[in-house]
């Protein structure tokens, strides 16, 4: 004979409450913490597992939030993950992070499946902003969305990174050391990391009545591999700057690969700053100037406007909130000789 399935009225039974305490606390609405542990400990003990899908029907809210990253690997957005989590766990909200390989196609696919499993908001870094399909996409939805250090045309709030000044000050910093040949490896314009930093990059020389060497300033993806092959073509030419900067953690381990294939060191023959502030540039022999940002701050900030866009859904005023960049600065940069 097949076994009973148990039901909140046998938990409410085991538990000694009513059938309401027991459906307050199945959809994590307000009850005492001796309340809680008595309902929890009798689910375990008979073996309940609430419906989620039926929970969901009946309150119109998942309690779930998407996080959609274009690079997992990328350590910076396990921070972001890590304390946009913690804000929403206080709120009883779980998150589900995916991740799009730097594919517009692949993103709209996942966005697309976390409408279908109905989700209440939606964090993310899109792959390139200019993409009209994803635009269109994430304005249909009927959830908020907030954007991560990314400008889109839509209802949406945002929390970006101030890289333009962190990068003028980078700049400025290397003009004091006597570099007047720099050079920049950073993101693309369809992103807003890449053309900030670019930007940046440009008002500094600017600041200085310099001119930009454009055979030094590329830009392309964020990642590794570009960072190398790019410097490798830069530091390999008869002519080659003084400093770099690395527009980003994972170009950076990329340049670094190529400045040790090429048998160069920091300082003495290449001045070298990174933006972002990982291990890699604090182990580093030596330790890495970086412009550096609170990215702690960029994942709880988000899970904040997500949640009052979530309570507050008809208010008209979109919110930007910007956090500001700082130059760190350590051993690897020297005046030129």
């Amino acid at each position: 004979m097949p076994q009973k399935r148990v039901n909140i009225r046998d938990v409410a039974s085991r538990a000694g409450v009513s059938v309401g305490t027991v459906s307050r606390v199945i959809n994590r609405k307000p009850v005492s913490s001796e309340t809680l542990a008595l309902v929890n400990q009798a689910m375990r003990e008979i073996g309940f597992t609430p419906n989620a899908v039926a929970r969901s029907m009946r309150t119109n809210s998942t309690l779930a939030i998407g996080l959609v990253i274009n690079d997992i690997s990328n350590m910076l957005f396990a921070t972001i993950a890590k304390a946009a989590e913690k804000v929403l766990q206080e709120q009883n909200y779980s998150l589900l992070i995916a991740n799009t390989d730097n594919d517009p196609a692949r993103e709209r696919f996942i966005i697309e499946s976390l409408i279908q499993r109905r989700v209440d908001g939606l964090m993310i870094a899109v792959t390139d902003e200019t993409d009209h399909a994803t635009n269109a996409l994430l304005r249909s939805v009927d959830f908020p969305v907030v954007l991560l250090d990314r400008q889109m045309e839509g209802p949406f709030d945002s929390v970006c990174d101030d890289h333009a000044p962190g990068m003028r000050k980078a700049i400025r910093y290397l003009f004091d050391l006597g570099h007047r040949d720099i050079g920049l490896i950073t993101g693309a314009d369809n992103v807003r990391p890449g053309r900030e930093r670019a930007a940046g990059f440009r008002a500094g020389f600017l600041e200085q009545d310099r001119q930009v060497n454009e055979r030094w300033l590329r830009q392309g993806r964020l990642d590794a591999l570009y960072g190398y092959a790019q410097a490798i073509e830069i530091l390999s030419a008869s002519s080659r700057p003084t400093a770099l900067v690395a527009g980003g953690n994972q170009i950076f381990s990329g340049v670094l690969r190529a400045i040790r294939r090429l048998d160069l060191t920091i300082p003495r023959d290449l001045s070298v700053i990174s933006c972002d502030d990982v291990d890699l540039t604090v182990l580093t022999d030596p330790p890495i100037t970086v412009i550096s940002r609170d990215l702690e701050e960029v994942g709880s900030v988000a899970a904040e406007l997500l949640l009052r866009r979530i309570r507050q859904p008809r208010e008209d005023e979109r919110l930007c909130h910007v956090v500001p960049t700082e130059l760190i600065v350590r051993e690897s940069c020297s005046h030129v000789k």
